[in-house]
């Protein structure tokens, strides 16, 4: 694949949000990517100067929240913008995959999309691995019990928003089993398009 990797970035506003913790994951995964890879030199950029503000403007019709995707391989990136509406989702199924792995953003999604087909009539998944809750199709999950978020502690990938919202003591971190599902009375997903 000629971008294995990518980042997904919200332009809010004309504005790049959550730029310092995009760009630390990008750093990470490009070294954990090409790690086992000595000789490839790393062209490591700086986020900031590759997403062009005035250009994901334009792309989009001065949307007020753009998508912003950034594929890229040790060497490039390619850039593109997208208006993005959110939507609600008022309906989970539970699907259990004990194989997942996806420590990085990978393009390759083959598995978590056969998995999102396996939905049904609802609008998305809550991957369960080895017992406990992992994230959904498109980010992370925040489980509301009374006034308190909780997320789990066993992600498939640790998310930008989920970090951010941790360090603001928005969400709490903790085990969330199959099992402890009917315990919560809401559930939110999370990513860089979508907040708490």
């Amino acid at each position: 694949m000629m971008y294995p990797l990518f980042e997904t970035i919200a332009i809010e506003n004309g504005v790049p949000q959550r730029l310092a913790l995009h760009q630390r994951r990008y750093e990470q995964s490009l070294r954990q990517f090409y790690g086992q890879f000595p000789c490839k030199d790393l062209c490591i950029q700086n986020l900031s100067r590759i997403i062009q503000v005035s250009e994901a403007l334009n792309a989009t019709n001065h949307a007020n929240l753009i998508r912003c995707r950034i594929s890229y391989n040790y060497q490039e990136c390619k850039v593109e913008y997208f208006p993005y509406q959110r939507r609600t989702y008022r309906s989970f199924t539970p699907i259990i995959c004990d194989e997942i792995e996806y420590g990085l953003k990978l393009s390759n999604r083959e598995l978590i999309n056969a998995l999102f087909a396996e939905r049904g009539d609802n609008d998305e998944i809550i991957i369960i691995k080895h017992g406990k809750v992992t994230d959904c199709s498109i980010g992370n999950l925040i489980f509301r019990r009374n006034a308190q978020w909780f997320t789990s502690d066993t992600p498939l990938l640790a998310g930008t928003q989920r970090a951010n919202l941790i360090a603001q003591n928005k969400i709490q971190v903790c085990e969330i089993r199959l099992e402890d599902l009917h315990q919560f009375e809401e559930i939110r997903v999370i990513n860089a398009l979508n907040g708490l």
